[in-house]
């Protein structure tokens, strides 16, 4: 019998710290010195790793410059993925393997290091074979112990796996090419897809020759207090560039006060046979693409005045949306879905879009579910029946709010007490550009806007923190790597920072929504939690596709959030001095991995 109850805990690596008592300004800051147990866990300090390349690399090699300032100098990075300072950027799209990354237009998972594997229909048991072809950057092969190693650090670390995975006994290594993952007692009727989206896009960013003896330390550990202890040292451990072994298909071999540089692991299959380096470091963003000097950016879709070599940069998306969320505190916010959805209708979202993020789609769903994977999980007439909130539609604006009570007097509106409508719209530094233009259309409609930017961690501790706020903008309104409609739909719930069920209450557990698909019919009722449940243990793709459907009718009718559009990639490519196929799926891969530009035939001209 499928278990009935999915509440997720989720622990962030803050809340590791936290809980491992690694805290205050010190840790946050990254300044731990010198911890002598860390570096007893891996019997010793990291030793610098000897790499396979060829020593006239720059004389050999073609260079290649991408954009950004990723040099690890004198440590300015630490590779170490559970540490909490670690943000390794570009620097993890050229380093790290994935065992399989997702496709948004195919709804499907690519084998990278995995060839294949098999899932018991019954049990979910699985059982993963990988490529013999990839090697790690000092030469050794990339085994299934590896794979093993790194999930078995991401249950214990409290990342999300556990809660489906007994990390000692249901991850287990077979042979040098197998391992099995299988879920706890209770998980064995996870929908398949959703238990796929629990491991299968590892990145394989730690070695069993390197962090193996940690999961020994994990595994031998007799109590939670010794558990915390192991947590504790290896967020703590902090190796260098060279002391870490890389399994992607670039590893850096120099690393001065002017550039760091990455040669192509010799060991990686599709990096082999590359004819050129890269030079990091040299460039930050918007400057080197306008100077002309560099050979690809991603991530900034505004520039303008580039040369003619850089064409329009395509776009990909990354599993995460870019929402106006509204808070608690008001209470026509608050208890008035009808309220939400004029404000929704207020914001000119497509020309928010088009400022903003040119090229990128608007969401026109607005159904808690990404836009770039939402009809693999929600029926089409049911699409096609939503209501969209993207275009600007004062009209209908106007006419919601008159229907709760509120009132529009001298170019300004208020509410059903007679009190002038002001919203308090804080904001993180992240989305100056995209919140102006939504403070300015609803200043515009009528609406006394409060709105003003913070720097993104202030913004987070004093207002994310205390949902003090009445709209705010931000990110993550869906799940980043899970691509699936429970993850997204989960987050919004259950998230513990704005969930809607666990902190913002605009409405509960059981809400009642037009027919799903008929926003003129009947009222029906809709258990969020069996919802979920139903969705989480569904038996086929059909009953999956139900319960998704109705979470997803009831985000479009309710609206805790108004979704404005995936939060896309944007790479330019200069396309001057260097081939790559513009019309290969590499744009539609969900990651922003650097080596999809190399295996889809970047090369220079």
């Amino acid at each position: 019998m499928p278990v009935k109850n999915h509440r997720q805990e989720y622990l962030s690596r803050r809340r590791v710290l936290a809980a491992t008592g690694v805290t205050g300004a010190a840790a946050l800051a990254g300044c731990f010195g010198e911890d002598d147990d860390a570096s007893d866990l891996l019997g010793g300090d990291f030793d610098e790793v000897d790499i396979d390349y060829p020593e006239d690399y720059e004389d050999e090699m073609n260079q290649a410059v991408p954009s950004g300032a990723v040099n690890p100098f004198n440590g300015e990075y630490i590779f170490n993925p559970y540490h909490h300072s670690w943000n390794s950027g570009d620097a993890q799209e050229t380093m790290c393997e994935y065992l399989a990354v997702y496709n948004t237009e195919d709804g499907e998972f690519i084998p990278r290091v995995a060839e294949n594997w098999e899932i018991d229909d019954e049990t979910r048991l699985t059982t993963v074979e990988i490529s013999d072809e990839y090697g790690w950057s000092d030469g050794t092969p990339v085994t299934a112990g590896d794979f093993v190693t790194a999930l078995k650090l991401q249950a214990y670390m409290q990342m999300g796996l556990e809660k489906y995975v007994d990390p000692e006994d249901g991850i287990r290594l077979v042979d040098d090419h197998t391992f099995e993952i299988e879920p706890r007692e209770d998980y064995v009727g996870l929908e398949e897809e959703l238990w796929l989206n629990q491991w299968i896009e590892t990145l394989l960013d730690v070695s069993e020759t390197q962090f193996g003896p940690v999961v020994g330390e994990f595994e031998n550990a007799e109590s939670d207090d010794e558990i915390e202890d192991v947590q504790r040292d290896l967020v703590s451990l902090e190796p260098y560039w060279d002391q870490i072994l890389v399994s992607g298909p670039f590893a850096f071999v120099e690393a001065n006060e002017q550039y760091a540089d990455q040669v192509p692991n010799q060991h990686h299959p599709i990096a082999q046979d590359f004819d050129f380096y890269l030079r990091h470091g040299m460039f930050e963003g918007e400057q080197g693409l306008k100077a002309g000097e560099v050979d690809w950016e991603h991530n900034d879709p505004t520039i303008e005045g580039l040369p003619d070599k850089y064409g329009e940069p395509p776009v990909s998306f990354s599993g995460q949306t870019f929402a106006i969320i509204f808070g608690r505190d008001d209470e026509y916010i608050r208890d008035y879905p009808a309220v939400r959805k004029a404000l929704a209708y207020a914001v000119d979202m497509e020309h928010l879009v088009s400022v903003a993020t040119p090229e990128t789609p608007v969401d026109e769903y607005s159904a808690g579910i990404d836009i770039g994977y939402i009809e693999h999980f929600v029926e089409e007439d049911v699409l096609d029946a939503m209501p969209n909130y993207a275009p600007q539609d004062i009209d209908t604006a106007q006419a919601l709010l008159e229907d709760v009570g509120f009132s529009y007097d001298d170019g300004a509106w208020y509410t059903p007490d007679d009190d002038e409508w002001t919203l308090h719209f804080p904001v993180g530094d992240w989305f100056r550009t995209a919140s102006q233009i939504v403070s300015d259309n609803l200043s515009e409609f009528g609406i006394d806007m409060d709105h003003y930017v913070s720097e993104m961690p202030t913004w987070q501790s004093e207002h994310e923190a205390n949902l003090d706020y009445d709209l705010t903008v931000h990110l993550n309104y869906g799940m980043a790597r899970q691509y699936h409609a429970h993850a997204d739909l989960y987050e919004e719930m259950y998230n513990p920072d704005r969930g809607i069920l666990t902190e913002r209450n605009l409405f509960g557990e059981e809400v009642e929504v037009p027919e799903v698909g008929n926003p003129d019919g009947d009222t029906v009722t809709i258990s969020i939690p069996d919802a979920l449940d139903g969705l989480a243990t569904a038996n086929d793709e059909d009953e999956a596709m139900e319960h998704a459907t109705q979470l997803a009718w009831a985000h479009n009718q309710l609206l805790p959030a108004a979704m404005v559009h995936p939060w896309s990639e944007h790479y330019w490519v200069n396309a001057g001095d260097w081939d790559f196929d513009l019309e290969s799926d590499a744009w539609l891969t969900s990651n922003r991995i650097t080596h999809y530009l190399l295996e889809h035939g970047l090369s220079p001209q």
